[in-house]
């Protein structure tokens, strides 16, 4: 694709997301129908709750994850570089836009450099399923060290590339191709969805490839069907708008990954420790929800970049606090005492998520017993 029309296309995207008249967040997580424990009582010292988490052999003081952002706009860079100064600020996780446009074009490589300004945190780079057939994987891994990125995110986006204008629709050899780079990467390799989510049968067979997270990007969070819809001028009446709310929500995606880990055995072993929640979270309830779930880190995308535009560093810094005082309050008031703990919370779950994450589990299991 030519640098112009690419950077037009990452700008329209990033125009639509940051025009909150667009109903482009669905909002649909259901993590509101989970309810954490409460003790009336609860013992504990808040000032004692330390929300530490190791990720990626660094020490994150929460266990947060800016996520993937667009990239490969000039507006779009800006609003990434203030991004990795607040997730380096707070001590947190940040990922890139995708680094596709560094492939063609490694004249670019300053705009994905942002360990310079996250300094000592995980930097995640981003890149494409469908791209890890149309370049070298030996290219692929040379670009994601040329940024020092300390691991790569592979998305998965089926929906948003069906509904793009001149999407990459041949889905053919994309589970060969992440195997492919697992075999040849020597950083970790995470994949994500893009906001229809990842079930446990697909889970576990990436994760039994030795990829080191599944991010479940589940519906409830930006919708990219309506953006892609939006960019292309209409919505309303189309047949992107009939898609609304598809895939999995991620409430019933958390709890159906929480099922495996609790059932042990070898899926059980593989799903511990390396979920990360994303897909709609908004509220620092839905946060600390997230990890009371079992999920190793809780992620967002929509909110952190509409904040950067809008309010810069300030308002990146008073949201990240809200949500740490969300997931701490939690803590206490469940009487877990750490954030570890806090993982193996007992909620209470209307029946019919619970019912629905408990048929995907079983289903995955039944998959990797075959």
């Amino acid at each position: 694709m030519q640098m112009a029309k690419l950077r037009n296309r990452k700008q329209k995207h990033l125009d639509i997301c940051l025009d909150r008249s667009l109903p482009v967040d669905s909002g649909d997580t259901r993590l509101t129908e989970i309810k954490l424990p409460h003790r009336a009582l609860p013992e504990t010292d808040t000032a004692g709750i330390s929300l530490s988490t190791s990720f990626l052999g660094y020490k994150l003081k929460s266990p947060l994850l800016i996520s993937c952002m667009t990239g490969g706009s000039p507006e779009g860079n800006r609003l990434n570089r203030l991004l990795a100064e607040a997730a380096g600020k707070h001590g947190i996780a940040v990922g890139t836009g995708s680094i596709r446009v560094m492939l063609t074009h490694p004249e670019t490589r300053s705009d994905f450099e942002l360990k310079k300004s996250a300094g000592n945190v995980p930097v995640l780079a981003n890149i494409g399923a469908a791209q890890l057939s149309q370049y070298p994987l030996e290219t692929l891994v040379e670009t994601v060290k040329s940024i020092g990125a300390d691991g790569l995110y592979v998305h998965l986006n089926p929906a948003q590339e069906l509904f793009q204008e001149g999407g990459d629709c041949n889905f053919i050899n994309w589970y060969e191709g992440i195997a492919r780079l697992t075999d040849k990467a020597d950083f970790p390799i995470l994949v994500k969805e893009t906001g229809g989510g990842i079930a446990p049968s697909e889970g576990l067979r990436l994760l039994n490839l030795g990829v080191s997270f599944i991010d479940v990007a589940g519906s409830g969070g930006t919708d990219w069907i309506a953006v892609e819809a939006y960019s292309r001028g209409s919505y309303e009446n189309s047949a992107a708008a009939s898609f609304k709310n598809h895939g999995y929500t991620t409430a019933e995606l958390l709890l159906a990954y929480r099922q495996i880990a609790r059932a042990g055995g070898r899926s059980g072993s593989l799903v511990s420790d390396s979920i990360i929640a994303s897909g709609g979270l908004r509220t620092p309830r839905d946060f600390a929800v997230s990890l009371a779930c079992g999920s190793h880190l809780a992620a967002a995308a929509l909110p952190f970049i509409r904040l950067a535009s809008e309010g810069g560093i300030e308002a990146l810094s008073e949201y990240i606090g809200e949500i740490e005082i969300g997931i701490r309050a939690a803590i206490v008031l469940g009487g877990s005492g750490s954030i570890e703990n806090f993982r193996k919370s007992e909620l209470r779950i209307v029946p019919e998520i619970l019912d629905n994450a408990e048929n995907l589990a079983e289903e995955a299991l039944k998959a990797m017993d075959r």
